[in-house]
């Protein structure tokens, strides 16, 4: 999740880089958010196998995301308002987190959405999963969300988020291995990791040919699927190998921190890059500098921690109660 979201700071970062293999990776960093999901659906297949009750799950699920999206949404639909890019009805959708589907052009961002739609379907993906012992029949369910996603290709911005159900769905089958306690083998690891660039270049050669076409097709995100768990892989290995020397422990603990507290850094960062993107610099071009955006992460890291700790406050009341 530390991997992740710097990845998607890197990515939002407005100034080029013109060094080959660097410039590549910077420009599909928005593929962070698919380890975010990936590694979602693994802890709630976790956690729907302790606790199956449907009512308990969903509180605990949307009482973790929502109140600090609100908390967000107090500051950027006044925002919003102010710019005149908002509605009192998409106001009401994006607090009810479903305004993504409404009118995507008045969502906060596709992400908070598409996680409350993986929530919601989490438990009945366990079933289907439960039912069969078959890895092929698990994969082909995979192929058939991935499918069910082209449905919406004739609106590549809604696409964007439904195929990467996919990958949610993919971290749910590794959370459902590690509860029969089935070990990853070393040949299965390097597979995975092998796998890796196949997806990964994939998405780089659709972003280059393609273009946007590479929405409407689900080529810009799709193939990177099969590359999340390889990643996941290689890095919970690395960080292994890194946790035994002194320095090395030291670089874990950060992607940890960063990991830890990855939601609240979304939000601040997915905020502050809207406003600093696409109000400030579309009305001043000169805004757009290095330094500005460095400012930009800067912010946003701060942020995060008093996002935090209002939300914390806010749940506070709460716990003493439970």
């Amino acid at each position: 999740m530390g991997f992740a979201i710097l990845w998607i700071f890197f990515y939002h970062m407005g100034f080029k880089i013109d060094i080959p293999g660097i410039s590549q990776f910077k420009d599909v960093g928005y593929l962070g958010c698919d380890i975010f999901l990936f590694a979602s659906g693994l802890g709630i297949y976790y956690s729907l196998n302790k606790d199956d009750d449907l009512y308990s799950y969903l509180k605990k699920r949307i009482f973790r995301l929502m109140p600090m999206l609100w908390i967000i949404l107090i500051f950027w639909i006044p925002f919003k308002f102010h710019i005149g890019e908002m509605t009192w009805q998409a106001a009401l959708g994006n607090v009810f987190g479903i305004q993504y589907f409404v009118d995507y052009h008045y969502d906060y961002n596709w992400y908070i959405p598409v996680t409350l739609l993986c929530y919601v379907l989490a438990p009945f993906l366990k079933k289907i999963l439960d039912a069969f012992d078959n890895m092929a029949a698990k994969l082909v369910i995979l192929v058939l969300l991935l499918g069910a996603s082209y449905a919406f290709s004739s609106e590549p911005y809604m696409m964007l988020g439904m195929c990467r159900v996919g990958a949610f769905y993919l971290g749910m089958i590794f959370g459902q291995m590690g509860i029969e306690d089935k070990e990853i083998s070393i040949p299965a690891r390097v597979i995975w990791i092998l796998i890796i660039p196949i997806g990964a270049l994939a998405v780089v050669y659709s972003n280059i040919y393609l273009g946007f076409t590479g929405w409407e097709l689900g080529t810009a995100w799709i193939p990177f699927i099969i590359s999340v768990p390889g990643i996941c892989i290689a890095l919970s290995l690395l960080g292994m190998v890194l946790d035994k020397v002194k320095v090395g422990g030291a670089v874990v603990s950060v992607f940890k921190f960063f990991g830890k507290h990855s939601l609240e850094i979304y939000l601040t960062h997915a905020t502050l890059v809207m406003v600093f993107r696409d109000w400030m610099v579309k009305n001043n071009p000169a805004l757009d500098t290095t330094t500005n955006w460095w400012i930009v992460v800067g912010i946003s890291i701060a942020a995060a921690f008093v996002l935090y700790w209002i939300d914390w406050l806010i749940r506070l009341p709460f716990k003493k109660r439970d």
